[in-house]
């Protein structure tokens, strides 16, 4: 092989230096005690300088290289297409290594420059595009000029020209330069100059600690010379260049000198935290085998970076590519000619590509359009306090996601084209797609506050009654523009035909790409997938809780991916129809065992499920005082019926997950963890089961908007003949509100309920959610909260004590609207039972860190006088801890009513099982399905079950399995009824 005098060893040299100067200094030195002046911290000072030479050895070697490269702008271009790839394939990698990315690594890759991944690249590249104009410049001046600006921050301390620590631009700008000049001068090597330099760096280095504790009586300047931009350490980079030049290189390897670009990468963008992090594990071993090991890190990088590169440029396009660079900027001169040159080639592509540049603005401008039809007024409220104008968010803030949903489209178009080989069917089809599906979205948020979702798709089997809705205009309108795009069709392709050339290797790669992108939404919701971790790193919020929402800050197309995959729960052992059959006998006999001791029906039973807003008592926080108990009256009536403690799923929030066990009986433990059953399976199930089926009329009160977990489209699901809210055909009456709070106030809630029980007709449930005590709580909206004033280790600065008092002294009003409520409902001679439960804690108590209090509520069942004197009563107070699933069977044992099979079921669970709660809530790391949690609050172990519960257990877990994810064989049998 052919051999030359290059830089390219000193390159590699420098390249490994400052991949151990970041792996080993920048993780370690924090855990090295450098306070005290002395032989142990000079030693480190110089050992650090060592490595510290590494950047500078690397900017000068490469103004050193491509000094003798002939155009500069190719290569400078060459150099940033490397960045590209190396950011892409070292983001990758990232990725699947911690499954770990955002948005901005996203934007970094292809804009490596313009967000200055590395200053150091974008230094080199901005050297090598000014290199034709430096190249007139007197040398012998420039040279002395920049190390005079080098020499200058040196003295001074002053760093006026933002050198920085040596990854800056400027700092680049001067060193690439400098070793354009060694390049030209080619001065003979000097040992004694490269000694006297080194001597002169070690002794600034050493004395300036001491210096810096005589002058300032600190360290504040102790580090002055221990920095790559020090004069010495790029002098000393100069020499050792000098020496390492005539060191024989293999010329074909020239493709080295991308090594340390891509290290810089790695720098730049965070790549080598990985590295870092694990090497904190080793904090305590000893220094030597800390140094070692980050050498053999930094050597294993820099051949994983020499391989992949290699491989790189072995890819015939990669050739082609560079060949292509060459060739274009051959005859590069920046002039008029140029520029017009540049200009005639610039028009000639985009008249070349026109159509498939028309393809992707109109796919934009669709995708934009979507965003914003999905919004009823021109501002988005983002959360209680910020407001934007809707297409400025849009435009700015959601801008990855309306390129993500045009993307997309462009897949669909490019399928479709594969398939059908013809332009416009392609572009007209996939156009006219989007624009009936954000025109159906957009009706659908008009009539029902939320976007399409896949359980829709279910009514497409009533398509007739859709119809009949529509009204005759609609349908007309409808019918006239399919006809007209398929006129439009048949016109473009017979008058205006659009060759497409893609040859049957890229039309297979087309489908698969489409098929693999849109099959990857099947795991959007699988906690753990690296679909689910791409898609919520990038911003992919789902807001299960609000659709509408999710549809405007995601695109309608991309929401409705989102709740695509509804992956509800696994399917239990030995699920068939003669297990169900054999399951159905057994709880049948044992509600007819139960129902010999049970005298009454349903009957006019009034039975009011009350989920009271993250109610719960404040008292049960530890290291937490109150001036005064907010909750007396509620207190004292526990003390006279059945109540305790609910186990809730959530903290802070969850309330539709709490409201669907109480009214389903359904354990959300055995549910997937990603499922919210209000957004994500209600709506897809023909007839859901709930309690309200049992009873004659079933009414939900919400005194607040609807649009929230889908609520709408549930309580239909659960055979509700009314719901109630704010806007809603059924008004919410009796509005009142709390001093300035923004929420309808529980005496509101309560007098609708009364309204409803005066209004009932035989039996009748009443689902009531209140609003009164929802976050936020640092909005001052009550007044007198000094009466309920908070201390203790719990509040641990003001803003969480006033967030505590405003907190608490909605319970304090709370309490009273249950009293008044209470009073009420004794005074009706109606048999009423009324179930009252917390949701949740408010996520305000940041410093608890006992698990089992941030989930524990309260709750009490409470018969009215004419209940206890009709139906008679019976008191369970040995059900100190319940799960929400565990409430209506309260309710039948207090009020000693009939069960059906599901109901004894229910019963025998909570007489025999730990309370049943999601592994989450539970803090629990078992292979199970759910957790288990006794009254104690400890975690109990399915292997701790006895054989009879084990039994019980996968019981339940059966049943609930076949009524929502199963073949729903029960239904057919009545086990419900």
């Amino acid at each position: 092989m052919k051999k030359t005098h290059t830089a390219h060893l000193s390159l590699i040299i420098g390249t490994l230096l400052m991949l151990l100067d970041q792996l080993f200094w920048t993780s370690h030195a924090k855990h090295i005690n450098i306070s005290k002046v002395g032989t142990l911290m000079s030693t480190i000072q110089v050992q650090h300088i060592i490595t510290l030479i590494g950047l500078d050895l690397v900017i000068i070697s490469l103004g050193y290289i491509y000094s003798k490269k002939e155009n500069s702008f190719a290569e400078a271009l060459k150099l940033w297409l490397y960045t590209v790839v190396v950011g892409l394939i070292s983001t990758i990698i990232c990725f699947l290594l911690t499954k770990k990315i955002d948005t901005n690594a996203i934007y970094s890759i292809f804009l490596p420059i313009i967000r200055n991944v590395s200053p150091v690249i974008t230094g080199v590249i901005l050297s090598l595009i000014c290199y034709p104009f430096m190249k007139k410049v007197n040398q012998r001046y420039l040279k002395w000029i920049l190390l005079a600006l080098l020499l200058l921050p040196t003295l001074s301390g002053i760093d006026s020209l933002g050198l920085s620590d040596g990854y800056s631009i400027s700092f680049t700008f001067i060193l690439f330069y400098l070793g354009v000049i060694e390049a030209s001068e080619e001065k003979r090597f000097s040992i004694i100059s490269l000694i006297l330099l080194c001597l002169m760096n070690v002794l600034c280095v050493t004395m300036m600690p001491l210096c810096s504790k005589i002058v300032h009586g600190d360290m504040s300047t102790a580090l002055r010379f221990t920095t790559s931009i020090s004069f010495f350490e790029v002098m000393i980079a100069i020499y050792f260049i000098r020496l390492l030049r005539n060191v024989p290189f293999f010329n074909k390897w020239s493709f080295i000198r991308y090594i340390p670009i891509a290290s810089l990468v790695l720098i730049g963008a965070g790549r080598l935290e990985n590295i870092v992090s694990w090497n904190e594990d080793l904090v305590g071993t000893s220094f030597n085998k800390l140094f070692r090991q980050s050498e053999l890190e930094a050597l294993l990088i820099v051949f994983v970076i020499f391989l992949v590169t290699f491989l790189i440029k072995q890819i015939p396009q990669v050739k082609r590519v560079v060949k292509s660079i060459e060739e274009h900027f051959s005859d590069f001169e920046l002039s008029n000619q140029w520029f017009t040159k540049e200009a005639q080639l610039i028009k000639q592509y985009l008249k070349n590509h026109r159509i498939n540049i028309i393809m992707l603005l109109c796919a934009y401008i669709l995708s934009f359009a979507s965003f914003i039809a999905m919004n009823t007024s021109y501002n988005i409220e983002i959360n209680a306090i910020e407001t934007y104008n809707i297409f400025w968010y849009t435009l700015f803030a959601r801008q990855f996601f309306v390129l993500l949903n045009t993307l997309m489209l462009v897949l669909v178009a490019r399928f479709l084209m594969a398939i059908t080989r013809r332009y416009w069917v392609s572009v007209l089809i996939t156009g006219f797609a989007q624009i009936v599906i954000t025109v159906a979205n957009r009706l659908k948020v008009i009539y029902r506050e939320e976007p399409i979702i896949p359980g829709d798709l279910a009514m497409i089997k009533a398509w007739k009654s859709l119809l009949g809705m529509m009204g005759k205009n609609i349908i007309i309108a409808s019918i006239a523009l399919v006809v007209l795009v398929v006129i439009l069709i048949i016109y473009l392709e017979k008058k205006h035909p659009y060759a497409i050339h893609m040859s049957l290797k890229k039309s297979i790669i087309w489908v698969l790409v489409t098929s693999i992108f849109f099959s990857g939404t099947l795991l959007f919701n699988h906690d753990g997938s690296y679909v689910n971790a791409l898609m919520r790193d990038l911003g992919d919020q789902p807001y299960f809780f609000n659709q509408l929402f999710g549809a405007k800050v995601n695109g309608p197309l991309l929401q409705f991916l989102n709740n695509i995959d509804v992956s509800v729960m696994n399917e239990p052992e030995n699920y068939s129809k003669e297990t169900m059959t054999q399951l159905y006998k057994k709880y049948a006999q044992e509600s007819a065992r139960i129902n010999r001791r049970r005298r009454n029906d349903w009957d006019d039973q009034i039975v009011i499920m009350g989920l009271s807003e993250s109610f719960a008592d404040p008292y049960r926080i530890p290291e937490l005082t109150l001036a005064n108990d907010p909750i007396p009256y509620i207190r004292s009536l526990m003390k006279t019926t059945t109540s305790g403690l609910m186990y809730s799923t959530g903290y802070g929030g969850g309330t539709a997950n709490m409201e669907y066990m109480a009214l389903t009986g359904l354990n959300q433990g055995f549910f997937s963890a990603a499922l919210t059953p209000y957004t994500q399976l209600v709506p897809t199930q023909n007839q859901a089961y709930a309690f309200s089926r049992l009873f004659n009329q079933a009414v939900a009160i919400h005194p607040y908007i609807g649009v929230y977990y889908s609520r709408q489209t549930v309580y239909q699901n659960f055979g509700f003949n009314k719901f109630m809210y704010l806007g809603s055909k059924y008004p919410i009456k009796h509005q009142s509100s709390i001093d300035r709070s923004a929420y309808l106030s529980d005496e509101t809630a309560y007098a609708n309920t009364i309204d409803e029980i005066l209004d009932a007709q035989g039996s009748k449930f009443i689902n009531l959610v209140t609003m009164q005590n929802h976050l936020p709580y640092d909005n001052n909206y009550y007044d007198g909260k000094e009466k309920y004033a908070a201390s203790g280790n719990a509040v641990t600065n003001d803003y969480v004590r006033g967030m505590v008092e405003e907190y608490v002294m909605g319970l304090h009003h709370t309490d009273e609207a249950v009293k008044n409520f209470i009073e009420k409902i004794d005074s009706i001679n109606k048999p009423i039972t009324f179930v009252f439960y917390g949701d949740h804690l408010p996520g305000i108590y940041w410093d608890t860190n006992n698990n089992n209090i941030l989930h524990q509520t309260d709750y009490f069942i409470y018969s009215n006088k004419y209940a206890r004197r009709h139906l008679g009563r019976r008191i369970y107070k040995q059900y100190d801890l319940v799960a929400p699933t565990d409430f209506m069977s309260l309710v039948q044992k207090q009020t000693l009513t009939k069960t059906t099979p599901y109901s004894a079921l229910l019963e025998k669970v909570l007489d025999e099982l730990p309370v049943i709660t999601t592994k989450a809530a539970a803090g629990s790391k078992e292979e199970s399905d759910a957790a288990m949690i006794n009254d104690n609050g400890e975690l109990i172990k399915y292997d701790d079950l006895s054989s009879s519960q084990k039994e019980l257990y996968n019981d339940y877990k059966l049943v609930q399995y076949d009524m929502t994810a199963g073949n729903n064989y029960l239904e057919n049998m009545n086990f419900t009824r």
